[in-house]
C-alpha cells in the first residue's frame, strides 16, 4: 500500500534526524514548510526524469473537416520522446513541424499532400484540417502523478493524505537529498542513492527490449517536395 505524503515525510525526518511532523500541509512550523517544499520538488524531479508508463495517456482528435486547433489536455505535461501522431487517413505518422514551419505553410498556402501538426498557444494545431471521418491519436505524458483521498488525480501534493503514483521509496530518498540541499548541507551521498534507485525504476518501467533482425520502415523520412522547382 502506498504511503501518504505525511508518512513519507515522517520516514524522511527520521533519517534526517529532525523532528517528525504531526502535519505537513496544515503546519506552519519551519520544519514542516521545508519538508513540504522538498517533497514537492523531489516528486517533480522523479516525474520529469522519464516517460513513465503509468502516466502515458491516449488522446484522440476527431476531425470534422474544418477544425484545425484542439486544446492541450488539462493534465498535459509533455509529449513522450520520439512521440508520433497517427491518423486514420495516412499510412505514415503526421509530420511534426515547428511553429515557424507552420507559419511558412500558412503564408504560402501550399496544398499539402501529407498531414502536419505542431503546438502553440496552448493548442495542438493540424494542417490541413482533419477530415470529417478522420481521427488522429497519440500518447502524451500526464502530470497527474498524485492520488488524493477523493476526486481526480492531480499534479502536486496538497494534502497530508495524498499518495504518489510512482515509487514512494525513491521519493523518500529524493526527499532526503533535496532537504539537505535546501539546507546547504552535503547531499552528494544521499543524491547518489536516490539516483541509483531512480535509474533502477526507470529500467524496470522500460521493460525488456526485443532485438530483431528485420528492417523497419523509416517513419521519420521526410515527404518529397511535391511541386516543380524552377530556377
Amino acid at each position: 500500500m502506498a504511503r501518504t505524503a505525511l508518512q513519507i515525510a515522517k520516514d524522511a525526518a527520521a533519517k534526517l534526524g529532525i523532528e517528525q511532523p504531526d502535519a505537513l500541509f496544515t503546519g506552519s512550523d519551519r520544519t514542516h514548510i521545508e519538508l513540504r517544499r522538498a517533497l514537492v520538488e523531489a516528486a517533480d524531479k522523479i516525474v520529469q526524469s522519464h516517460d513513465w508508463q503509468i502516466l502515458l495517456t491516449l488522446e484522440t482528435h476527431d476531425g470534422d473537416g474544418s477544425t484545425t486547433e484542439f486544446p492541450v489536455p488539462d493534465d498535459y505535461l509533455r509529449m513522450p520522446k520520439d512521440a508520433q501522431i497517427w491518423s486514420t487517413k495516412w499510412e505514415t505518422p503526421l509530420e511534426h513541424i515547428t511553429p515557424e514551419e507552420w507559419l511558412n505553410l500558412d503564408i504560402r498556402e501550399y496544398e499539402l499532400v501529407y498531414g502536419t501538426w505542431t503546438i502553440y498557444g496552448g493548442n495542438f494545431v493540424h494542417k490541413p484540417a482533419l477530415d470529417a471521418d478522420e481521427d488522429a491519436k497519440f500518447w502524451y505524458v500526464s502530470n497527474a502523478v498524485i492520488t488524493p483521498t477523493s476526486g481526480a488525480n492531480k499534479a502536486t501534493f496538497t494534502a497530508d493524505e495524498d499518495t504518489f503514483r510512482l515509487d514512494d521509496r525513491v521519493l523518500e530518498l529524493m526527499l532526503v537529498a533535496q532537504w539537505r540541499k535546501q539546507k546547504s548541507l552535503d547531499y552528494a551521498e544521499e543524491m547518489r542513492d536516490a539516483e541509483i534507485a531512480l535509474a533502477r525504476d526507470i529500467e524496470r518501467d522500460r521493460g525488456a527490449r526485443i532485438i530483431g533482425q528485420a528492417s523497419r520502415p523509416n517513419y521519420r523520412a521526410k515527404t518529397a517536395y511535391p511541386w516543380k522547382i524552377t530556377p
